[in-house]
């Protein structure tokens, strides 16, 4: 199923498109949804976010390559963040690491199911977010960040290659004697 309908939407979508899956490899999460901006501990209150949570975000978007036709392509900053409070038997922090260890493991090369539009997903690293104000509300924050190349217009296709083999005979071979070599494969 498509979060999104057409490239348009794939910068708005993709947020979704990501939680989507990180909530089949975590379905223990008790909020997993995208968001548009930065996470800190102002917008953790002002949304009453429920935890164990991870939330996704595009942090920023720059032009990447631009390859032929000419078809551009830019680099985006993703970014889950990741919530845990202390629970029975399971200290905030442990959670919080164990949750960034499954997204470190299962999250390197994903394209979301959007070959035509994303990369894969690379350069994934993780920051522990910890402040004053998140030891205040007596929870963990991570991010784990990472790049994903996004092309709006579909990856062209390559071009189609039918080689052609021919065999020659020495010494009645280079390019004085092409009209003596067999056709054996391929074709015109």
């Amino acid at each position: 199923m498509s979060l999104y309908n057409t490239p348009e939407d794939l910068l708005s979508g993709l947020p979704d498109r990501v939680a989507a899956e990180i909530r089949t490899i975590l379905p223990g999460l008790r909020t997993c949804r995208g968001m548009a901006g930065r996470l800190d501990v102002k917008t953790i209150k002002a949304l009453g976010i429920a935890a164990p949570a991870v939330l996704v975000t595009r942090l920023r978007l720059r032009q990447d390559q631009t390859r032929s036709g000419p078809h551009h392509t830019f680099r985006a900053q993703m970014a889950a963040f990741i919530l845990c409070k202390d629970e029975l038997a399971l200290p905030r922090d442990v959670g919080v690491s164990n949750i960034a260890q499954v997204l470190l493991t299962r999250l390197p090369d994903t394209d979301w199911g959007a070959p035509d539009h994303l990369g894969p997903a690379e350069a994934m690293t993780e920051e522990p977010l910890v402040s004053a104000e998140s030891q205040g509300l007596a929870m963990a924050l991570t991010a784990i960040t990472w790049d994903q190349v996004i092309a709006f217009e579909p990856w062209p296709e390559p071009p189609s290659i039918t080689p052609t083999l021919y065999l020659g005979q020495a010494p009645a071979i280079g390019a004085d004697h092409e009209a003596d070599y067999t056709l054996i494969g391929g074709g015109q």
